[in-house]
């Protein structure tokens, strides 16, 4: 069988790339509507519930994204799905700057949730197929490193061009659909994952019924269930960052977002962390430390809020700061990477898509609970989180899957990778 890539660091690099900057760019236009929220309901004289709800219809455009792109990335091909993908970006990114009332925005933001929902599944499906190697664990962290990067340049760029006036908002919003070029051009060169096309199932009917067969629906509930409790925490905890911090700190909305850099600054070194040991230590072990450890630092801040204890800031920002550092060394990538490892090319990107879905809602219900527990108190909210978190790492110690890819038999192992051969 065809190799899907010339072995060569050059080559694996560019995928790498492609990976990275897509991430990148999905990830960004997530965060970058939480240092818009405040002056949006400005702008439109809306209420406080209006502008949760903008936030959190992302989310529902992601799961639309995720499960129609998982399906149709099995039947028709990951590259024509990740080409609709960016053009999604870039059309929704446009509307959402220039859109003239709250509704025509609520719009338009689920169509950019719908682009980040086929980004995350497809894009990750079809790098993990065409570098299919015994590295790949390590690739994939890598990519989702950057989704780090993406989050924290969205409240860095987002906060300076709140400072053009009253319209900065919509500048941030345009940033990034003018950032999705990047990857548009990138992805003109890609060609079709091998790996999908010998293994292809022509029927959509044939592609449900496989992935959802009695052999793979387990995997859907063990992974589907920590990353949807993850997402619970981690998509309110971003979303609403600068509201966090303006409301502990009384500091004002341009403040907020420059002070979420800094709290979100964490994420870089662990990232690196998660690089550097994630092959070593096995996914499921890094995820049940992240999920566990992170409880412990957002049930401080949460308690200690709710007893009346007085943080400084830096101790508000250490707090934080540390809450993320282990959600992102921990569940941030292995949520991601454990079902793509686990499911058969011929209904990976459903596999993938079915889990995607079920994370990005957990991202909604995280949003509107944290929305609805803020009103007695972040405090309230913060514990709430700690919860889940907890949550995550029970289901995560009790669901061990002696057949997933890092515990599999060495006779096993070489026969996955020996595809590539």
């Amino acid at each position: 069988m065809e190799r899907q890539v010339k072995k060569k660091p050059v080559a694996n690099a560019y995928y790498i790339s492609i990976g990275a900057i897509s991430i990148f760019v999905a990830s960004y236009n997530i965060a970058i509507i939480s240092v818009a929220l405040k002056p949006i309901e400005n702008a439109f004289q809306t209420g406080t519930g209006i502008v949760y709800l903008l936030g959190a219809l992302i989310f529902v455009g992601a799961m639309i994204g995720a499960i129609i792109s998982g399906v149709f990335s099995d039947r028709f091909g990951r590259v024509s799905i990740l080409t609709i993908d960016i053009v999604t970006f870039i059309g929704a990114g446009i509307g959402s700057a220039l859109s003239t009332n709250i509704a025509m925005l609520m719009f338009f933001r689920t169509l950019v949730g719908v682009g980040v929902g086929i980004d995350y599944v497809v894009i990750f499906t079809y790098i993990s197929e065409i570098l299919a190697t015994k590295n790949s664990t390590r690739n994939l962290a890598l990519i989702m490193f950057f989704a780090n990067f993406g989050i924290l340049f969205s409240y860095l760029i987002g906060g300076t061009l709140l400072t053009l006036g009253s319209t900065g908002w919509r500048y941030a919003l345009l940033s990034g659909a003018i950032l999705a070029i990047v990857p548009l051009i990138m992805r003109s060169r890609l060609k079709e994952s091998t790996l999908w096309k010998f293994k292809r199932i022509k029927s959509i009917k044939t592609i449900l019924k496989d992935v959802t067969s009695r052999e793979n629906r387990k995997y859907l509930y063990r992974f589907s269930i920590p990353w949807f409790l993850y997402q619970i925490g981690d998509q309110s905890l971003t979303m609403f960052l600068p509201f966090i911090l303006i409301s502990a700190l009384g500091i004002s909305v341009v403040s907020g977002a420059f002070s979420a850099v800094l709290v979100k600054a964490f994420t870089i070194p662990a990232s690196i962390v998660a690089f550097l040991i994630i092959q070593r230590l096995g996914t499921r072990k890094l995820q049940a430390t992240g999920f566990i450890i992170r409880s412990v630092f957002l049930g401080i801040l949460g308690f200690g809020l709710y007893f009346a204890l007085r943080f400084t800031g830096i101790e508000i920002v250490i707090l934080l700061g540390f809450a993320f550092f282990f959600g992102s060394m921990g569940p941030d990538k292995t949520t991601v990477i454990m079902p793509v490892e686990k499911y058969d090319e011929s209904i990976r990107g459903s596999g993938q898509g079915f889990n995607e879905m079920a994370g990005r809602f957990g991202g909604l219900i995280g949003i509107l609970a944290f929305a609805l527990f803020g009103m007695a108190g972040i405090d309230i909210g913060l514990i709430f989180l700690s919860i889940t978190c907890i949550l995550g790492f029970i289901i995560t110690v009790i669901c061990r899957d002696k057949n997933i890819v890092e515990n599999i038999s060495k006779n096993a192992k070489e026969e996955y990778y020996a595809r590539t051969k």
